[in-house]
């Protein structure tokens, strides 16, 4: 597939690193950066492209270290993510914005809430990972899923078959990564979102450009202690789960919303994880309003 040139940015940052970003809906609208799941890349951000023209926003994707055209970035922790937001924001000449990550783009999401609130308009979480060593976060998701983000951080062996797996499922496979999904109507979105190309397996398929060790990592950073209290969180934070999610669990978004002051809740009693299709543009409007 061809890509056009606003899909394939880079930036250099002060430390010598290379950020890769894309950029989707209206060119003049409203600056929203979107943080893509795991494993995804900048091309994820493509599922806003026609919400964001329609509403006028403007969508600026990123790949994170070691992922797409982003440089690798060792030992990385999650609180070191806000420091790239703010320079590729400093370069782009965008003073405030908001932001939305889908599933494991929650975390980004909750740590730049955390440690740039001054920067940001609005903080949106959809069906977003929060932490998982919280009794109860973990329950009502699929056991595989458990079972990962339960011992991803004490066994290294365990990360490495997980993204090693994704990449064979995912990347060269792109129809085959249905099976990683536990519920029907989230196959029947997968597979639909593939065929039409509007941005999954693209997203999937640039998450391993640089091989597995990019994704690896970000497994290790979801189930590290991550640094802050989610409790801590003072930027304005807006929450979509669906109650049928066996990916993320319903329960990680009432966390979110207990724990955030002033966080609001949104809950699709039939949402499964990728039930977010459906409403981009409503997501998107609620962060740019």
């Amino acid at each position: 597939m061809n890509y056009s040139p606003k899909e394939n940015n880079t930036f250099r940052l002060r430390d010598g690193r290379v950020l890769g970003y894309a950029q989707y809906g209206d060119p003049k609208g409203k600056p929203v950066f979107f943080f893509h799941g795991w494993p995804g890349s900048r091309f994820s951000g493509k599922e806003t492209d026609d919400a964001g023209k329609k509403i006028g926003a403007r969508i600026i994707s990123t790949d994170r270290p070691g992922i797409g055209l982003s440089t690798y970035k060792k030992d990385r922790k999650l609180l070191d993510w806000p420091d790239d937001v703010v320079e590729l924001a400093d370069h782009m000449k965008i003073k405030k914005f908001s932001l939305v990550g889908v599933s494991g783009g929650g975390p980004y999401v909750a740590v730049c809430a955390y440690k740039i609130p001054e920067r940001i308009i609005k903080a949106g979480i959809v069906v977003g990972l929060a932490p998982v060593d919280v009794k109860g976060n973990l329950d009502g998701m699929a056991l595989q899923s458990q079972l990962g983000f339960g011992n991803y951080h004490k066994f290294p062996l365990l990360r490495t078959l997980a993204a090693f797996g994704a990449a064979l499922q995912f990347a060269y496979f792109p129809l085959l990564g249905q099976l990683a999904f536990p519920t029907k109507e989230d196959k029947q979105l997968f597979n639909k979102s593939v065929r039409e190309g509007r941005g999954e397996g693209d997203g999937i398929k640039g998450a391993f450009r640089q091989g597995i060790r990019g994704p690896e990592l970000e497994l290790k950073i979801y189930t590290d202690d991550w640094g802050f209290k989610v409790k801590d969180i003072k930027a304005k934070v807006y929450l979509w789960y669906g109650a049928k999610d066996k990916c993320v669990s319903i329960n990680m978004g009432k966390y979110y919303n207990l724990h955030i002051k002033g966080s609001k809740l949104f809950i699709d009693p039939d949402g499964v994880h990728l039930s977010r299709y459906k409403f981009e543009e409503k997501i998107l409007k609620k962060l740019i309003d």
